[in-house]
């Protein structure tokens, strides 16, 4: 039982890496001088990545990964409102404490038609890439430390998601990392029900 633990943990740790190794595809942008290639590769890169990843962690299931139950019941609507109520309430401050508006006007409704369009590809690819590391780096570090109360997966987030940020600056390095604890919340609150939480962190990204 140890030894298939081992081995669960062991590829679970595997799909870690890869899924981080896609997401740090979107610096491949930067090195590409056609300005049009370079706009639209990262969506087009993650998108593969993405739902290739997906549909490895539906044949790996098995129930262990993430919760397999679809329906949503009381519980999942409550985390719902909280994460509406709740990425509200950041985005009203942001905008009266230092006059930002949400991601979701920012990016979505610009004046550059190409732009929105890539973003409203880039955003929600960005956000399952962020939730397929989440669940496959829990699921390492339970296997293969026996410790399912450590939030591995958050850890993941902030080592690999956020702190990468610091090439964009110390001050962005700094937020995405401390966000990515934020963005893990809804993942352990619906106990690791993947519809629910991918819902939840898109909408808590939106509206930051």
């Amino acid at each position: 039982m140890k030894t298939e633990d081992y081995k669960k943990g062991i590829q679970a740790l595997i799909m870690t890496v890869l899924t981080w190794g896609v997401i740090e595809c979107d610096f491949i942008p930067l090195f590409i001088p056609n300005q049009v290639l370079a706009f639209g590769i990262s969506p087009v890169i993650w998108g593969i990545g993405a739902f290739c990843i997906l549909a490895g962690l539906k044949r790996q299931n098995m129930g262990e990964l993430y919760d397999t139950n679809g329906h949503l019941v009381g519980r999942d609507w409550l985390l719902l409102f909280f994460v509406v109520a709740g990425g509200i309430s950041i985005a009203v401050r942001n905008y009266f404490y230092a006059g930002m508006k949400p991601l979701l006007i920012r990016e979505f409704f610009s004046s550059y038609p190409l732009y929105t369009i890539r973003n409203i590809l880039y955003y929600p690819l960005e956000v399952l890439l962020m939730l397929e590391l989440l669940v496959y780096a829990q699921r390492a570090g339970e296997c293969l430390t026996k410790k399912e109360g450590i939030p591995w997966g958050a850890l993941a987030l902030f080592f690999l998601w956020g702190l990468p940020h610091l090439a964009h600056g110390f001050e962005d390095g700094i937020v995405s990392a401390l966000n990515a604890f934020v963005y893990a919340i809804p993942f352990y609150a619906s106990r690791k029900k993947a519809k629910v939480s991918y819902v939840s962190m898109l909408i808590l990204w939106l509206l930051v």
